[in-house]
């Protein structure tokens, strides 16, 4: 039977789970979780330092963050302490470390198939390939899933360019890097081998909430990755986009209608117009 203090921890961890920054001005907001994380201290150590450890990541406060977690992991790792650990890494954008906790809890538990789920999302980012790959052989058994062709594709590509596994985690890692010292936390990623006949590359597209200016977050970027001594061939391999939730959904909507009986569509002018204004608008916000 579920006890009032672990009801109290679920609905509170879904609470938290709406924040869209992390931000050192939501001390006051984030106050009344942290007050409730030392209320239970006593009786549920493992919840309250996990509540106190999220807390203390959407304050951007990192040092506090790993505290937290790594209080809770001495009293019990588990499957529960080593993935709220993960998720909280994740939105850091400590995308690397968020992996190695979430394949300890893998370790623990490897025919969880949600567990594997998550972790093979996760996996791209850190530009480790291989490693994509072998989930998605353990979660395809004998049957090859459609994925595995996209980790052909990027080591194709970095082959032909010179450039090995540890080259584009690089990468991976300088723009996690770039945005963890941000406020932001990303809603969605994806990837995929830009199959431009003269010069193929590899492109991510990073979805933060709209009431953040994507340009001025790819921009901070760019500029990160600049200052990172990067393999000389990077950035005509490996590019990237930042983009606000709505603006990815309307171009996913132009991408399904892309295709007609395998010819190009003329994107709708309406559509586009629509996306350059609500750029606008988001921009003039900030």
């Amino acid at each position: 039977m579920i006890t009032q203090a672990q009801a109290d921890f679920a609905r509170m961890v879904r609470e938290l789970g709406d924040y869209t920054r992390r931000d050192v001005t939501q001390g006051v907001k984030l106050g009344k979780y942290k007050k409730s994380a030392l209320g239970m201290m006593e009786m549920e150590p493992v919840a309250a330092n996990l509540l106190l450890g999220l807390a203390a990541c959407l304050e951007h406060d990192s040092a506090a963050m790993h505290d937290h977690h790594k209080k809770a992991l001495e009293l019990s790792e588990s499957l529960v302490t080593l993935m709220y650990y993960s998720a909280s890494l994740e939105k850091c954008c400590l995308w690397g470390e968020a992996v190695r906790f979430a394949l300890m809890a893998l370790d623990k538990d490897p025919e969880n198939p949600k567990l594997l789920d998550e972790v093979i999302r996760m996996a791209p980012l850190t530009g480790r390939f291989s490693l994509y790959k072998r989930l998605l052989e353990q979660k395809g058994g004998w049957a090859p899933l459609p994925e595995a062709s996209q980790c052909e594709a990027v080591g194709d590509l970095l082959t032909a360019n010179g450039m090995l596994e540890r080259d584009l985690k690089s990468v991976l890692d300088g723009i996690g890097c770039a945005l963890s010292q941000t406020d932001v936390i990303l809603r969605d990623y994806s990837f995929s081998v830009v199959p431009v006949p003269e010069a193929p590359f590899l492109h991510y597209r990073f979805v933060i909430p709209d009431e953040f200016s994507a340009s001025y977050y790819e921009d901070l970027v760019r500029s990160g990755l600049r200052s990172l001594p990067l393999h000389p061939r990077t950035f005509e391999v490996v590019s990237f986009s930042v983009e606000n939730t709505a603006v990815r959904d309307l171009y996913r909507v132009m991408e399904m209608e892309g295709v007609d009986g395998g010819e190009p569509v003329i994107p709708d002018p309406e559509r586009l117009k629509a996306i350059g204004e609500l750029v606008h608008g988001v921009e003039a916000r900030t």
